[in-house]
Order: structure tokens, then C-alpha cells, then sequence
């Protein structure tokens, strides 16, 4: 929509059910690329409030989650709680499972309006079998951290919600949290586009201190392309609506958040139905999304959505070739359907003779995460045992 339009000269009954079919549109789009961040775990950290500090209270993150623990996984307390500041400034909320001196790291890369606490079954799985030890040494550190606006993050300007801004917040924690020693980057739908966009930054990482990478539910591009599995007309319709909602949401949050509110049935409805592969997900894992997405401000949906429509990372997949890769989807995503994995998988080479794995899990949709955890969490597992001895061949130790 053109910068002078005046979309609040229509008649305000009309407006507001454009926004709301333009919100369930939003959703979807949001949901293809994660989820929004539980308000349990979404206290806003701005760099004007924290300025230099070097430690994030506890509270504001991971300790909250605990005390709800709405999905009553237990979830694993962090070491460390730290911040990590971004080449404009945003300060970017990180935490830590395992010894700064664990011969590998990885780092997690959440979804658009997800935080940290999306990897909530990973954390605790992962931490119990690489950070724990029982009285061993370790075998990996774990690394989280919530991306620009979204969980215990700054927001930065609007025109720094892209893709390659993201990239370069990860190069941040990357340099800031994991200066020497491999890397195993791990990213969920945005994130995984995040780990692409890294790749087109600094391609030299890859091969060196980026030892391997996971694509889990995510794409390379054409994201504006996609129906969420609805039919022509709905999906014409919603073409329509989203740049009115896109545009209230910018310029006019406030009453997009009422807006919000009013149709939270009907999102709850849409997102169950678009996140999920099976009819029948446990109630609580539907709670927990809706929970999370209306933590989301509007203002920060709409600013990264035309990163996200406009999406091209094909030709950063020739970095990722020098390293194991794992690319994981859910046969039933409607979101973000397992063709993209199909055609990242070819651009990474295939799998015969190449670096690449490829998992599709039955029965799971776009939240894979959530819906079949121990198997994301498997694949995760036997990727970083792929590079361990990948590099321990190239070494010869």
C-alpha cells in the first residue's frame, strides 16, 4: 500500500473485518515461520533501559517459564544469563547450558514471533543427555538466544527487520558466546532462514567454525507463494486483506491489538488447525501457541512479514555443502510443506554422496518441535555425533 494511503476513510465495520481476516492471514504467515513467544516469557529487555549490562536477570526468561512450566516438561535452568549486543545496539537476551570449555557448541535459532522457549523439549532432552555429564565431561555447551523483538530482546528500528539483520545478530553471539572451537548451528523455520543468511554474510565460516547445521521446518524462499492448505478463493481473499492488516498494524497497534483480541477465537481456531499435522495434539501444546502468539506485538509481526514474503536464499545453500546438515520437516506442514525441504535437500546436494540427512517425520506439521520432540531431538543428537566424527577423521584424534 502506497505510504500516503488512508485505509481509516473506510467504513470502520468494513476495516475491522478486513483486519481480522488480515490478522488469521498474518497468523498463518506467522505460524509458517514460528510461533509467537509465550507472554510468560516476553518481559521486553530495550537497550535503553538495560544500556551496558552484562547479565540478564533470570526473571525475565527462563525463570518465569519454569514457574508456569505450562507444558510440564521440567524445562532445564540456564548456567548463564547473559546479553549480547548487536552491531546496531539491540542487545539480544542469551542463555547458556553446559561449560564455556565443552569442545562444541550449539546454538539455537528460533522462528518469527517464537523466543527461546520454543525449544523448550529440545533444552531439556539435549541438556540431560550433551550438558549434564554425571560426573563426565560433557559433550556439548547449548547456546539460546531470543532474536531481535521478540522474548527478552531489544527491538531495533523497523527497517532493521530483515533477514540479513538477523544474520548478523547471529554472527554477534556467535563471536560473542562461541569465539573458538566448532559451532553447530541449529534453526527453526525464520531461524533456519537466519542460518542461510549467515551463510551468504560469511561463507568462510562454514567448513571452519561452523561445523555443522540444522534446516528444521524452513525454507529457502517463495514463501509468498504459499496457500497454509487453503482453498483458491480463501487464499485470494486473504492476498487482499494482508496489506490493510499489514499497514494497522504499523501505524495503528493499538487498535490492531484490540482488534486482536476480539478475533482470538477465531486465530486459536486457524492456528491449531495450521501448526499441527494431527486433529488430535495434546490441548495443552494448542494453549501454549495461542498463548505465545498473542504475546506477539502486532508492530513486530508486521515488520518482518515483507523479509519473510520476499524470502530468496537459494544461493546460500553452496556454504552449507562444507558441513553436515540436517533438514527436518513434518510431512503434514502446511505452513511451510515439505516441497521447500525437498528442494533444500537438492540445493544441498542430495543425500547420496552428499553432507546432507534428510528427516521427514509422519504425521507432524509445521511445529514439529513441539508435536514430535524426541524425534527432532534424535536427529539433532545423531547430527552432532555425525560432526564429531567428521571432524575427528579430518583431525585424525
Amino acid at each position: 500500500m502506497a505510504r500516503d494511503a488512508k485505509p481509516a476513510r473506510k467504513h470502520p465495520k468494513a476495516h475491522a473485518a478486513g483486519l481480522i481476516g488480515g490478522l488469521l492471514g498474518l497468523a498463518a504467515a506467522g505460524t509458517a515461520v514460528g510461533v509467537a513467544v509465550s507472554r510468560i516469557a516476553t518481559r521486553r529487555v530495550r537497550a535503553a533501559e538495560l544500556g551496558p549490562a552484562a547479565e540478564l536477570p533470570e526473571s525475565l526468561t527462563a525463570g518465569q517459564l519454569r514457574q508456569a512450566d505450562p507444558l510440564g516438561i521440567e524445562s532445564r535452568p540456564a548456567d548463564r544469563s547473559t546479553l549480547v549486543r548487536a552491531d546496531d545496539g539491540v542487545l539480544l537476551a542469551v542463555e547458556e547450558i553446559g561449560p564455556l570449555d565443552a569442545p562444541l557448541t550449539v546454538i539455537f535459532v528460533h522462528g518469527y514471533s517464537l523466543s527461546m522457549a520454543s525449544w523448550a523439549f529440545q533444552r531439556r532432552t539435549l541438556a540431560a543427555e550433551l550438558a549434564t555429564g554425571n560426573g563426565h565431561r560433557p559433550d556439548a555447551r547449548l547456546v539460546f538466544y531470543d532474536q531481535r523483538g521478540h522474548g527478552a530482546s531489544g527491538r531495533g528500528a523497523p527497517e532493521h527487520s530483515t533477514i540479513d539483520q538477523l544474520a548478523r545478530d547471529l554472527l554477534a553471539v556467535l563471536d560473542s558466546r562461541a569465539p573458538h572451537g566448532p559451532v553447530v548451528l541449529v534453526g527453526h523455520s525464520m531461524g533456519g532462514m537466519t542460518v542461510m543468511g549467515l551463510a551468504a554474510l560469511r561463507p568462510d565460516l562454514f567448513g571452519g567454525r561452523v561445523a555443522g547445521a540444522a534446516l528444521v521446518a524452513t525454507s529457502s524462499g517463495n514463501l509468498a507463494e504459499l496457500t497454509f492448505g487453503l482453498p483458491e478463493m480463501l487464499t485470494r481473499v486473504r492476498a487482499a486483506v494482508l496489506p490493510v492488516a499489514a499497514w494497522t498494524m504499523r501505524h495503528r497497534p493499538a487498535f490492531a491489538e484490540r482488534t486482536r483480541r476480539v478475533a482470538a477465537e477465531l486465530v486459536s481456531v486457524a492456528t491449531r488447525a495450521l501448526s499441527f499435522g494431527s486433529a488430535d495434539v495434546d490441548p495443552v501444546l494448542g494453549r501454549y501457541v495461542d498463548a505465545m502468539i498473542a504475546g506477539t506485538p502486532v508492530d513486530v509481526i508486521a515488520e518482518f512479514y515483507p523479509a519473510l514474503a520476499g524470502l530468496d536464499e537459494t544461493g546460500s545453500l553452496q556454504p552449507l555443502r562444507a558441513v553436515p546438515t540436517l533438514v527436518l520437516t513434518g510431512d503434514r506442514d502446511k505452513m511451510i510443506p515439505k516441497e521447500h525441504s525437498d528442494l533444500l535437500v537438492e540445493g544441498l546436494g542430495g543425500e547420496d554422496g552428499g553432507s546432507v540427512r534428510y528427516v521427514v517425520v509422519p504425521g507432524a506439521g509445521h511445529m514439529v518441535t513441539l508435536e514430535a520432540p524426541d524425534e527432532v531431538s534424535r536427529a539433532l543428537t545423531d547430527l552432532l555425533r555425525q560432526v564429531v566424527a567428521a571432524r575427528t577423521s579430518r583431525t585424525g584424534g
